[in-house]
């Protein structure tokens, strides 16, 4: 709804807020911010996977998706370069950059050695960017693991910072989690990055519950300190017939969920956000957590949640025939004191300037596993600094479609928000 009468406003359901404004236009990030700060975790080196069976198809996939970021666990086999890091070089040389999770042998996988860093950088050809000291490590397991986790953190990053040639790499803790986090060792003499896990569960994004971003955050401070905060892993799954603590949500309120938690990430500070995952790495049925995380079905099947994320990182992208010649840029003023209502105002590198605006609400039943009924949508007023030349709305759709409509090029106008993510892109 692009201009409402005051008739039409008037016929919203109660709950309606009429804006207060601010008196200067909102700050402006960047899209190019946002689409670095987009990442998504892979398992090149899952012998049977996706991944590895089918990797053609998997690297023609993160072409069509349209991020530069990736996250992956090494596995030491005895044969490297062969195998993943013949997969991991290849994707560097198309642009992709890593995440790789140096093992700490507390967890499932073959040790990663610190001093085989400069080695393994080689292999990458370029494309490590971050290394990680340990995945979800069970320090609170027994007396004696925390110490061994901090040694092999501070011996990852001494490896690290005494290797001019990739000097540029940076150093993520170990992704600790629930009881872990409070028996972890204080490593901010180690790290460049905090690094959280910061899976919502069934909860919405913006939530202050259980899963709320910023509990994550604040949990991993004591260990972490004040280092700028990546998330390595977050996402939802899709197994509707679990009986796991991890609760699930439909692909439809999956879908409207992801754009809005890789904005709200982003939007938190957050350096870079990583989905998990790529590819559902096996299928487990439907009771299985693991095996319906993936934005691609086991069987090769891209899910709204695929197309979703898609939609989002080429919108923000924009297309080069479109650039226009300089002119000052419009700014946008935006409402206040509006419940639950999420804005911000991006500039796109070919002249646009993106307003992303959406309600942080719940839109999932984790009792009825079924999503909740509509919440009515709110009137929202926007003020631009000046007359655009033209205006449009993108909507997307639980199903993974975008609707682009074209609005009326007015300074002032009124735009029905709901949970769903709007887009209003203007030049």
């Amino acid at each position: 709804m692009s201009r409402l009468t005051r008739r039409a406003t008037l016929a919203l359901a109660a709950g309606v807020f009429a804006p207060r404004v601010v008196a200067a236009p909102a700050p402006v990030h960047r899209c190019e911010d946002l689409i670095d700060a987009i990442g998504i975790n892979v398992h090149l080196g899952h012998g049977g996977s996706p991944y590895v069976a089918r990797f053609a198809e998997c690297a023609a996939a993160l072409d069509d998706l349209g991020l530069r970021h990736l996250r992956d666990d090494i596995v030491l086999v005895g044969t490297e370069p062969a195998g993943q890091f013949e997969r991991i070089a290849g994707l560097a040389r198309r642009g992709y950059r890593f995440s790789l999770v140096f093992y700490d042998g507390l967890t499932p996988g073959p040790r990663v050695p610190p001093e085989r860093f400069a080695e393994i950088a080689d292999w990458a050809e370029d494309g490590l960017v971050v290394v990680e000291g340990g995945n979800e490590p069970p320090v609170a397991a027994r007396a004696g693991l925390a110490r061994l986790s901090a040694d092999h953190q501070a011996a990852l990053f001494r490896t690290v910072r005494d290797t001019p040639r990739h000097r540029t790499v940076r150093v993520a803790g170990p992704s600790y989690i629930q009881a872990n986090i409070a028996a972890a060792e204080n490593l901010s003499a180690s790290v460049d990055l905090a690094n959280v896990h910061a899976y919502p569960g069934m909860e919405h994004p913006e939530t202050r519950g259980a899963g709320s971003l910023g509990g994550f955050v604040a949990a991993v401070r004591p260990v972490f300190g004040s280092a700028p905060v990546i998330v390595t892993e977050t996402g939802y799954h899709t197994a509707l017939a679990t009986r796991s603590a991890h609760l699930p949500v439909s692909e439809a309120v999956r879908a409207r969920y992801l754009p809005r938690l890789l904005l709200w990430s982003y939007l938190q500070g957050v350096r870079r956000t990583y989905l998990y995952e790529l590819i559902s790495a096996f299928d487990g049925g439907e009771a299985d957590p693991e095996s319906r995380f993936g934005l691609i079905a086991h069987d090769g099947t891209p899910s709204a949640s695929f197309a979703a994320v898609r939609s989002l990182i080429r919108l923000f992208n924009g297309r080069a025939e479109e650039a226009r010649a300089s002119r000052d840029r419009i700014g946008v003023v935006l409402p206040v004191g509006v419940p639950d209502l999420v804005a911000a105002s991006f500039a796109r590198a070919d002249g646009a300037l993106l307003v992303p605006i959406w309600l942080g609400l719940d839109g999932w039943d984790r009792n009825a596993r079924a999503p909740r009924p509509d919440s009515a949508p709110r009137a929202v007023d926007l003020h631009l600094s000046s007359p655009p030349r033209r205006l449009r709305l993108h909507r997307f759709g639980d199903d993974g479609v975008v609707s682009v409509t074209a609005l009326a090029p007015m300074q002032a106008f009124t735009v029905a928000v709901t949970d769903r993510l709007a887009v209003l892109e203007i030049w």
